[in-house]
């Protein structure tokens, strides 16, 4: 009997296991063979930081900024978007203090890699925003990012009004009014045969934002439905059991990602990790400080020099992890390798919280580090042979 139970118990193992190393989530424009796409970003000083130390393979992908509201705006250069109204080339870069942007100049810069596209449709500056967006509106605007993702051999991510959950995004708390313009920006472009176009629906995953909250959002509550997302996605700044300011309130960084990799696996739908950065540690420097009061205490103080040692044991290895964990169905990773205290978004006096210098070429040992993990056979880079290695 007992002989049997082992046996019995060696095949359900067995059948696990398999399940676990066999069972990678398809969708369009997934890495064959289970791996996971890299991709790099956010904007160009970065992008071209990264590209000259000449320290790593050509990204899978690269990432890029728009505004919806500003693409058709010549005092805006038109939103970064690297097109004029006559579909011409405009090689000014917007940079509204976060790093400047020109989503034809990366495309340029990058021709082997694909594009992850960060879309807000916030109302900071557009009255109504959503509503006018879903009513059509902007469909010229729409009309004009079908003209760039159509440019570019390559896949294109679209992360339509990204962090849909963040606090600090002005507008997204209208789910309806979020949803309609989601849908309305998704249904134009695939008009327009946008057809390298990828829909993301994004989620912050932010324990700062459920501190702002006064508690743990649904963030379910917001997805656009199956034939809206292509793919799925989460932001990754903290370490994994990092609460936000108030921990009364359970979320951590953990929990909130895994609530949409869970949605997700249930879907059957790809994960990108699409922003990530080591918050609060300085790379360059060597030091770790406040992120800001929503989460350790004012921004930038209690600087505390630390080792890269201490760098990489703390974020890096539990955020490879969680991605080795989840391989299943994270198939895309997004890294924000920038000096973020160098631009005035991000630096002092640290009004949008202290986030350092994420670079990994900035120390020797990071680098070190960061080539053997991406140099692993899970990952795949950009080159010549990228479409062949993607689904369709």
């Amino acid at each position: 009997m007992m002989k049997s139970f082992l046996s019995l118990l060696g095949v359900l193992l067995f059948a696990v296991s398999s399940h676990v190393g066999a069972t990678s989530i398809e969708g369009k424009y997934t890495p064959k063979d289970g791996k996971t796409l890299l991709i790099i970003g956010q904007e160009l000083s970065a992008l071209r930081g990264y590209k000259e130390s000449l320290c790593c393979p050509t990204p899978g992908g690269v990432t890029t900024y728009l505004g919806i509201y500003a693409l058709d705006k010549d005092d805006l250069f038109f939103g970064g978007l690297g097109l004029d109204n006559e579909l011409k080339v405009d090689t000014r870069e917007a940079d509204w203090g976060g790093g400047p942007s020109n989503a034809i100049t990366t495309i340029n810069l990058f021709p082997e890699s694909s594009l992850a596209i960060g879309l807000s449709l916030t109302e900071d500056y557009t009255k109504h925003g959503l509503e006018r967006l879903a009513k059509g509106e902007f469909d010229h605007n729409i009309a004009k990012l079908a003209e760039l993702i159509k440019h570019h051999s390559q896949p294109v991510f679209v992360r339509v009004g990204y962090e849909f959950d963040g606090a600090w995004n002005k507008g997204y708390g209208n789910v309806a009014q979020y949803i309609a313009a989601y849908r309305h920006v998704a249904d134009q472009l695939r008009s327009h045969k946008a057809n390298n176009a990828v829909f993301v629906w994004q989620s912050a995953s932010s324990p700062a934002d459920d501190y702002i909250d006064g508690g743990v959002e649904d963030a379910l509550r917001y997805y656009p439905g199956d034939d809206y997302v292509d793919w799925m996605a989460i932001s990754w700044f903290l370490t994994p059991d990092q609460q936000g300011a108030n921990k009364d309130i359970p979320s951590t960084q953990k929990s909130l990602a895994n609530e949409i990799v869970n949605f997700a696996r249930d879907r059957k739908k790809p994960v990108m990790i699409a922003e990530s950065s080591p918050q609060g540690f300085h790379i360059g420097d060597l030091y770790h400080a406040n992120i800001g009061v929503v989460i350790d205490g004012p921004s930038g103080e209690n600087k505390t020099s630390v080792t890269p040692e201490y760098i990489w044991n703390t974020w890096y290895v539990p955020y490879f992890d969680y991605i080795e964990s989840n391989r299943d169905v994270i198939r895309a990773v997004a890294y924000i390798n920038t000096d973020w205290d160098s631009q005035p978004m991000w630096g002092k006096p640290y009004h949008s919280g202290f986030w350092g210098d994420s670079r990994v070429q900035a120390n020797s040992y990071i680098l070190e580090k960061w080539l053997a993990q991406i140099s692993q056979p899970q990952w795949l880079h950009g080159g010549a042979e990228l479409t062949s290695s993607l689904n369709h």
